[in-house]
Parts: C-alpha cells; structure tokens; sequence
C-alpha cells in the first residue's frame, strides 16, 4: 500500500503558518500531537529556522510528529547553516573568530531570531544541534524524492558514497564549512542544500527579493533542454535585465530527468502564485502565499493537489 504524503515547505519559524497548514491539510491536534485521521505523512522540506521568532515551538511540534511517526522531515540550508554557526573551527571568510561560519554581522542577523532562543554554547541549543544531524540530506520516499534545494544524481551518489544513510557525521562539517573546490562531497552537499549557481557574465548583475546586489545566478535545475540565462533564473525579481543569450561556459548544470520518479523542493523564495514547475517536480516555497502538496501516489503532479492555504 502507497503511503501518501503532505510535502510541507519551508517554515522559518513560523508557528501560525505550520499549525494553520496542518489544519488545513487535515491533521489534528490531541495534546500538541499532530496527526492526521486517514493515516497520511507530513513530509517537511527543511529550513525550520530562523526569520520567525518561534524556533523552539515550531521545532518541538516537527520533532514530535517526527517521533510519534506523523512526520518525516529533510534537512534545510539554515539548519546546516546553525550546524556550522555554532561549531568551533575554520570558516571560508576567513575570519579568525574560531568558528566554522563566521559571526558576521550579516551571519548573525540572518540568524538571530534563533540566537535569542538558544544561544550560543546553551545546553538546549547543543542538543538541538545533534537532532539537526538526525536531519538527512534527502529523501527517496519510493514514489518520490524529498530535497530542499535541488537532486542531482551524480552529486547525490557522491554523498551516498561516503554517507549512505544521507546523513551528516560531525567529522564532515569543517570540510562543508571551508567550501574546498577540491571537497566533491562539500559541493555536493552544498548545492544539495543551497541549489546550483553560475556566474554571470561581465556586467550583468540583479537585486534580490532583499535587494541585495547579487552576479551568481541560482538556475532551474529541472528544466531541460537549451535555456537562456533570462529563460533559467530563479528568484530573480525582473528576469529581464539578465542577457538572453545561451547559458554557457563552466556551469554544473545538470536537467532532472524527465522520466524520474517526482521530487518536491523549497528554499528559493518564488514570487507570485504557486504552480507545478514540471510534470515530476515542483518547489513549493512561496514565502508570500502559503502552500503544500497532497501526494497520492501518482507519477504525473497534478495541479488539483497543489494546495493553496488561506
């Protein structure tokens, strides 16, 4: 029997937005257990963290569902993010601060709503830490795939290589941290969390939602064939002031197979209405306009089963 799944994308530490999202999709709650009456799996995409300013609570209620077998749930870029904030080592800034991501003042913003729940070197967040390694990278649920930023075979094989439950060791997170073009398992995971980028070409550069001025250009992995850099761009506000020429040069980029089981991913801020991207894949982070998935089992996504929540 198909166990069937509600993929849930990214919460950032919202707790209205995740209760009003299970209460959407069915699932009750009987003393601050979640669960769903017909036996269906929430499956949540990562990025529980940060921006919101309920980190614990939204943590608890996915950890409880997880335990009490309600719930499966994938690591995001922000939990990898915190694994390495507050981890003593080296960092790719290199800044000598002692830690493994740099306490920047753009780090630490980006984080600080977490900060204020569990601070550095705290008991709690040390052991929130070690449940963020329980997180895997990704999923292969059977009838589908769960990822937050993006699949890639062959990057996936090389993480399966080294760890075949998909999950991270202590012992990898510096090597993640110093972002070595020499690791293939630190880019893999990378681009695994964060999604793959290329550089555009000389001037062209865009705004972010944020409006930060940004030259790396985060590409439609699952689409195939020839693409523009205008034709590829993701969360670019105003795709028209990137060139309409053919993506070229040194670019990992590798399409999703059109024939491959359907895989469900967040992370990239999308604007406007959610839609299915492909018939076997569909981002479902829409930060303006909450939505999930119904998956029953079939092969085709069928746009019924997008759910819009109010």
């Amino acid at each position: 029997m198909t166990t069937h799944y509600d993929i849930i994308p990214d919460i950032h530490a919202d707790i209205d937005r995740l209760t009003q999202t299970l209460s959407t999709l069915g699932y009750v709650s009987d003393r601050e257990v979640w669960g769903h009456p017909e036996g269906r799996i929430a499956a949540f995409l990562g990025d529980f963290i940060d921006m919101g300013r309920a980190n614990r609570a939204v943590l608890t209620l996915v950890r409880t569902m997880r335990d009490q077998g309600n719930a499966v749930a994938i690591m995001g870029n922000h939990e990898l993010n915190a694994l390495l904030y507050h981890q003593p080592g080296l960092n790719a800034d290199g800044t000598d601060d002692g830690y493994m991501r740099a306490h920047s003042d753009k780090n630490r913003a980006q984080h600080q709503t977490f900060l204020d729940e569990f601070p550095v070197g705290h008991a709690d967040t040390a052991e929130m830490l070690e449940w963020f390694l329980t997180l895997p990278l990704f999923l292969d649920l059977g009838g589908l795939r769960l990822v937050h930023a993006c699949w890639d075979d062959v990057r996936i094989e090389t993480i399966l290589a080294r760890r075949p439950s998909g999950l991270l060791a202590q012992d990898d997170l510096q090597e993640i941290a110093l972002e070595d073009d020499a690791s293939c398992f630190a880019e893999a995971v990378l681009t695994t969390l964060k999604g793959p980028e290329a550089e555009l070409p000389t001037p062209y550069f865009f705004h972010d939602i944020k409006g930060h001025k940004r030259t790396g250009l985060r590409l439609k992995w699952w689409q195939s064939g020839a693409m523009t850099w205008r034709d590829a761009a993701l969360s670019v506000p105003d795709p028209a002031v990137l060139p309409g020429t053919p993506i070229e040069g040194e670019v990992a980029f590798r399409a999703y197979d059109a024939e491959a089981k359907p895989v469900f991913f967040g992370h990239y801020k999308r604007l406007g209405s959610p839609a299915i991207d492909a018939p076997n894949a569909v981002c479902l982070d829409y930060p303006r306009v909450t939505c999930a998935y119904k998956w029953a089992g079939e092969h085709q996504l069928d746009p019924k089963n997008l759910i819009l929540i109010d």
